[in-house]
């Protein structure tokens, strides 16, 4: 891309950031995530008890990873509450609570739908128990996108020989076989934001896109942003000194507003291209019939 045309490229996504109130919407998007990431926890939690006979495994690995992306002490609150949730959970309310929990858990989706709508300038149309129902299924993919994240990371790179074994392909080199097995991981992710970009939004038709330019951003935004405040939380946390044993609740909520961020910015750049493409497709206008008729001499 030319250096000009990448300068008005930045520009429209810069400007449409802050027509589309994206700051303020996160913030927004934040907030429900809160609500909606303990009951997602607890429900992945106890799917992993249910399906399997020990998940203790997966539930240590779902640990160990939340504790490599997110803040300490956010950490320390989500894992604390989590485990509080699990032991005080018996059988019978397990089961006659799943079904709540994940209706809970699809509340963040619904405040995403919101953003993204305003984002790509589209108006709410559907009936409320559909968007319900989608945001009940998009909250499952993503329990099951998340699960075969874990169990990619857990099991590894002998997970993919086994697999690659069954079609007929030993590798022995364990190089490759990690190599394959980041390579999942970034496509899973990158499956995962498409699905937020394509199915949630109010779109006219139905549209996929594998990979988009927005996801792109989303992921490498979502990594510095987090990173960032990891390293800035390693030398300048005052947050518990400021709110005392709300510093932990504070740092969760903005680990939360980032990770929002990072996905509204990948639908604004994604709307940019939708704007540029759609401009690109329409047929040039016709001057009006005045203007096609020829001048009459006098």
């Amino acid at each position: 891309m030319p250096f000009t045309a990448l300068k008005q490229y930045l520009f429209k996504v810069y400007f449409k950031t802050f027509e589309a109130e994206v700051f303020d919407r996160g913030a927004q998007v934040a907030f429900y995530f809160s609500f909606s990431l303990f009951p997602l926890l607890f429900f992945l939690v106890s799917l992993f008890g249910i399906v399997l006979e020990s998940s203790e495994g997966l539930r240590n690995e779902l640990f160990d990873y939340l504790f490599k992306i997110m803040p300490g002490s956010a950490y320390n609150l989500v894992r604390r509450t989590v485990d509080e949730i699990v032991d005080s959970s018996s059988t019978g309310k397990l089961t006659i609570g799943l079904s709540i929990t994940l209706w809970s858990a699809s509340v963040g989706i619904d405040s995403l739908r919101n953003a993204l709508n305003a984002i790509y300038g589209l108006k709410e149309t559907r009936p409320y128990w559909r968007t319900k129902i989608e945001s009940l299924v998009v909250t499952l993919i993503f329990i099951i996108i998340t699960t075969a994240l874990l169990a990619i990371i857990f099991f590894g790179w002998q997970l993919i020989q086994t697999g690659l074994h069954g079609l007929g392909f030993p590798v022995a080199s364990p190089v490759i076989l990690i190599g394959i097995q980041w390579l999942s991981i970034i496509l899973m992710m990158l499956f995962a934001c498409e699905v937020v970009y394509n199915l949630i939004p109010n779109f006219p038709s139905f549209r996929w896109y594998w990979i988009t330019r927005g996801s792109v951003v989303a992921i490498i935004l979502w990594l510095i942003l987090s990173s960032g405040f990891r390293l800035y939380l390693e030398f300048f946390n005052t947050y518990n000194r400021t709110y005392g044993s709300l510093g932990a609740v504070i740092v969760l909520m903005l680990w939360l507003y980032l990770t929002a961020i990072g996905i509204l910015i990948g639908g604004v750049i994604n709307s940019v291209d939708t704007d540029a493409s759609v401009k690109e497709n329409d047929p040039p206008e016709e001057p009006d019939s005045e203007d096609r008729l020829p001048v009459q001499a006098s």
